[in-house]
């Protein structure tokens, strides 16, 4: 019976073609509708220059807005290694409940540019990323410019470095005086008022009444209206997701002047902090001393969940209520606090630090702290007539499903892209002869080299994991910005294990079958037929990203579960594909070798390709399940997968095209080809640059606009 999808035929080639698209098409239209809610959601790609350089960002907020309309707003903030992308579900689940939402890509992440000065002004020598706000403040002014925000309701909400950069951006934008502190500074530095230490914590409204004519005190309210105008507009709530306040020095007590004395504040800003119960770098901040300190709790612990209000007056604090049995709008105490910016809340969700990306228990909680800040969901809950949306109803997993399956579908057309251009009369060279006598190999040794093959993996990504930094210094020299480190050593160590194998199984296996598997391989061909063959998985490669710009045209979505993501670039991001490709390139050769170094011809095809997924990527599998183990029994990690949890996903999509490529070509060529570009494309899109140090705009962005 003639099969009607099938790779072996250009006719059956093509309809696969058709097929894929087709569905890349639906699950991204799917995952469109529910990123904007079914439509009730506007997202809006925006960019906005305010340094000479352009900041990518997604805009969300209901459809149907007005300038009419004054709605509270958050700005999220990624981390390290990282792009928007990666956080646009608490985006979602915000955008929802009826806030406007800003979620920016950090300065040279994603599409953004990176301007000379950062908010700070550090300029090209001084470019710090992890000292500054990197951008956030620049997108905080933005969100400033639209007249459908509540300038009194803006907040941030960042994990990881993002919420560093978060803690960076309220210290310069809040600062530390309370507005009594600025009107008694007013007095003092205005009118030349003298104070003692007891008289600066007194109201100054009483201060000024006392001591001011009428002139003066009419002076004086001009100058309270235009203060408190500013105080009330600046940042009014951050929420720190796997980080510690500690660990940001502008968000400790700082001593300031008042009045001409010296003391102690806070920063003015409501602070929530949401960690990971095995994010072992900021879990305990509720019983550090710092935090005991900063949130004057007497030595005792904070307790978990629970509102506080701190009174830097009184150097003491008190619980307002459980987050979730206190309302806003019932506890006038909560609400006061609030208004005054001296509300803070720590809470701990089962997850590790790279899951709170992609945890419904912290988007629940995000969802929750900002509705009580802001008396807002659905509509402001003083309204009797709001309908909220419960905080644990997410559905952001929804569309990273559908967008992990159109990366899947998209995977699966690139192959079958490749089935139909193979079978041209230019690309025809691209495949090479079928050994016969290959296959030449009992099973036993079959299952033992399969065994050496897992202990490799879970080897190599142990080890990527550990030795990272020890290793970095001495390898400056390669083409790799820090955040692509953990990727290239875990290739780099599976194909050196790869080579070893090769060699072990082919002194094996070579007095039986006379070498026949390792010729199988066809690692030697033509100089003509490789050079086509790397031609071919470039036009494969732009092939996929046609792909990804037509549903970012057409729903704005893109390829990515959690970690592992295909995405559009800045047009200088390809020379740094194309270095990679080199570095990457004789890995993918040595570890494509071992995988097709033999097929179990006992076994159909399908069969054969699926118990080779799994045995390539069983090793890394493993390692993830002990380190999940470890965190929960033995509290503490066995190999941090916070940089690398992409492998997951990327290693059984690789091995899959090796394994289909070698079919179709009867080589190893195309699909270490085809992988080297595919990982380097994921590396470059999900990473960025990530810099410490400044990258001038290039022509080819200046000139190309992206």
């Amino acid at each position: 019976m003639k099969k009607y999808f099938t790779l072996s035929t250009k006719e059956g080639s093509a309809r696969l073609l058709a097929l894929f698209l087709a569905l890349i098409l639906v699950c991204s239209f799917a995952a469109r509708m529910v990123s904007t809610d079914g439509g009730n959601v506007k997202i809006s790609r925006v960019v906005f220059d305010s340094r000479g350089a352009t900041i990518d960002a997604q805009l969300y907020y209901p459809a149907g807005t007005s300038d009419a309309d004054s709605l509270p707003a958050v700005l999220v903030a990624h981390g390290a290694g990282v792009g928007n992308g990666i956080i646009k579900g608490y985006a979602e689940e915000l955008a929802r409940r009826g806030f406007v939402v800003l979620n920016s890509n950090a300065y040279n992440m994603g599409l953004s540019e990176q301007p000379i000065n950062d908010e700070f002004d550090f300029g090209v020598d001084q470019f710090n990323r992890g000292g500054t706000p990197h951008g956030l403040l620049d997108a905080v002014e933005f969100l400033r410019t639209l007249k459908f925000v509540d300038q009194t309701r803006i907040g941030i909400v960042g994990h990881s470095l993002g919420a560093r950069r978060g803690g960076y951006a309220v210290a310069a934008d809040c600062g530390y005086l309370t507005f009594n502190d600025i009107m008694v500074n007013v007095l003092h530095d205005t009118f030349g008022q003298t104070f003692t230490a007891q008289e600066i914590t007194r109201p100054a409204d009483e201060l000024a009444a006392e001591r001011l004519n009428a002139d003066q005190l009419a002076r004086y309210e001009a100058l309270k209206a235009e203060n408190r105008d500013h105080y009330d507009t600046r940042i009014l709530a951050l929420c720190l997701l796997g980080y510690s306040a500690n660990d940001v020095p502008q968000l400790q007590i700082q001593t300031v002047s008042v009045g001409g004395h010296e003391v102690t504040r806070n920063c003015q800003v409501n602070l929530g902090l949401i960690s990971g119960v095995y994010d072992f770098g900021h879990r305990e901040y509720y019983n550090n001393d710092a935090t005991k300190a900063n949130w004057y709790t007497n030595g005792e612990n904070v307790q978990l969940d629970e509102w506080y209000a701190v009174d830097d007056l009184t150097q003491s604090s008190r619980q307002l209520g459980s987050i979730l049995e206190t309302s806003v709008v019932e506890n006038t105490d909560l609400a006061a606090a609030i208004q005054a910016r001296t509300s803070r809340i720590f809470g701990m969700t089962p997850e590790s630090h790279a899951k709170n990306n992609f945890s419904t228990y912290t988007a629940s909680d995000v969802v929750k702290y900002f509705e009580q800040i802001f008396a807002c969901n659905g509509g402001e809950l003083t309204d009797a007539s709001t309908v909220s949306v419960d905080a644990s109803g997410t559905v952001f997993l929804w569309r990273e499903s559908l967008n992990f399956l159109a990366m899947i579908f998209m995977i699966c057309a690139v192959i079958a892209a490749a089935g139909l251009l193979l079978k041209t009369e230019f690309f025809a060279g691209c495949v090479a002869a079928a050994e016969t006598g290959a296959g030449g190999f009992s099973k036993a040794w079959y299952w033992i080299f399969s065994a050496l093959g897992i202990a490799l993996g879970f080897f190599a990504i142990w080890k990527a994991n550990s030795i990272f930094g020890f290793l970095l210094p001495y390898f400056s020299f390669l083409p790799f910005f820090e955040s692509w480190w953990y990727a290239y050593l875990f290739i780099a160590i599976v194909a050196i294990g790869s080579l070893v194998l090769l060699v072990l199984a082919w002194l094996r296996e070579r007095n039986t079958a006379g070498g026949a598997n390792l010729r199988s391989l066809h690692l030697k061909m033509p100089v003509r037929s490789v050079l086509k063959t790397l031609l071919l998985a470039a036009v494969l490669l732009a092939f996929a990203y046609l792909t990804l710009m037509v549903i970012v045209y057409l729903f704005d979505q893109d390829y990515r579960l959690w970690m592992a993501v295909f995405t559009e670039m800045k047009v200088e991001y390809w020379r740094y594909i194309w270095r990679l490709f080199l570095v990457f390139m004789p890995c993918c050769l040595a570890i494509g070798a071992l995988t097709n170094y033999v097929i179990r011809k006992d076994l159909p095809g399908w069969a054969d390709t699926a118990l080779t997924v799994v045995i390539n990527s069983a090793g890394v599998w493993l390692c993830c399940i002990v380190e999940c183990i470890t965190m929960v029994v033995a509290d503490r990690s066995f190999s941090s997968f916070v940089s690398t949890y992409q492998m997951i996903i990327l290693i059984p999509i690789t091995v899959y095209i090796t394994r289909k490529m070698f079919k179709l070509t009867n080589s190893i060529w195309l699909g270490a080809a085809m992988n080297s570009l595919l990982i380097a494309w994921s590396i470059c899109s999900s990473t960025g640059l990530n810099l410490d140090r400044y990258l001038p705009q290039t022509w080819m962005s200046v000139f190309f606009n992206i």
